[in-house]
């Protein structure tokens, strides 16, 4: 592959095709994604609208010309941070990974409804611009080339919409009374041997275990440590060879945690247990 030429990476003018009309009007007010807003062209570019009406959602690409207001307000400067800083929930991960409002280029997307054309006026529904947002480009949104059924992101990272329903979808998909047992003690564990070292989810963490496959899927939910990024090492063992272990690996020594093997009857029985009951001993020991 090619290095880009210098000539490819020189500054982009682009020339708005429009503007936003919103009732989000400050970077304190927080997207819905659900309130109406209205992308108004410039009155020259209404033919090229005809047959949008057809479609029932599309894609908005805009201009992000409030960033410096949006960092401030978060403390964050005046450059965006290419690694979200501690005191986002999102810290650690880069910037292309998030879907912060602070683009390198900044340039934000959205996909929006439709719901009717006025002329060179679309009214749209669920767009994250601010009002006087700068519109870039607006194309329709095609089911057939643009959703992917099986597309995989993080488990936590599409409850940040707030639905009406969104409590109870995500009772239901973390129901841990139907959960694997296995599963169940790896979370449990996790959670716990953070607590009892005194980590967060987000801090820099390995680990080597020696337990199940769901036990280690359960452990890195809680812990973030992931074969992914080359932070979780599994040797797998069966339920009837013991004891299973965890090995921490921070910035410090290394600590090794004995579990026990008890066999729950349920995940509920898990959650419920007190915690000496999930070690091989009284107490976990380094």
């Amino acid at each position: 592959m090619n290095v880009p030429e210098s000539a490819a990476l020189a500054p982009v003018m682009l020339e708005p095709i429009g503007s936003v009309a919103s009732p989000f009007r400050t970077v304190e007010d927080r997207c819905d994604y659900r309130t109406e807003s209205r992308l108004v062209l410039r009155p020259e570019l209404a033919p090229a609208l005809a047959g949008i009406e057809f479609f029932s959602h599309l894609w908005v690409i805009y201009r992000q010309h409030r960033v410096g207001e949006w960092l401030r307000r978060n403390d964050w400067g005046a450059v965006a941070p290419l690694l979200l800083p501690a005191d986002d929930e999102r810290a650690g991960q880069g910037i292309f990974s998030t879907r912060a409002p602070c683009r390198p280029a900044g340039l934000g997307s959205c996909i929006v409804a439709l719901l009717r054309r006025e002329e060179s006026v679309l009214v749209v529904r669920g767009l994250d611009a601010l009002d006087g947002t700068p519109l870039i480009d607006v194309k329709p949104y095609v089911p057939h080339f643009d959703a992917f059924p099986d597309a995989v992101v993080p488990l936590h990272w599409a409850k940040v919409m707030d639905r009406p329903d969104d409590a109870t979808r995500l009772s239901r998909e973390l129901h841990w009374d139907t959960s694997s047992t296995d599963f169940t003690f790896g979370l449990r564990v996790g959670v716990a041997l953070l607590a009892r070292l005194g980590l967060v989810r987000r801090q820099p963490l390995r680990a080597e275990l020696g337990a199940s496959a769901l036990f280690a899927q359960g452990f890195e939910a809680a812990t973030g440590c992931s074969p992914l990024r080359g932070t979780l090492a599994l040797a797998p063992r069966t339920n009837n060879e013991a004891p299973w272990s965890v090995r921490l690996l921070t910035s410090g020594p290394a600590v090794e945690f004995q579990l026990s093997r008890t066999i729950w009857a349920s995940a509920a029985e898990i959650l419920a247990a007190d915690e000496a009951a999930l070690w091989a001993v009284d107490r976990a020991t380094p």
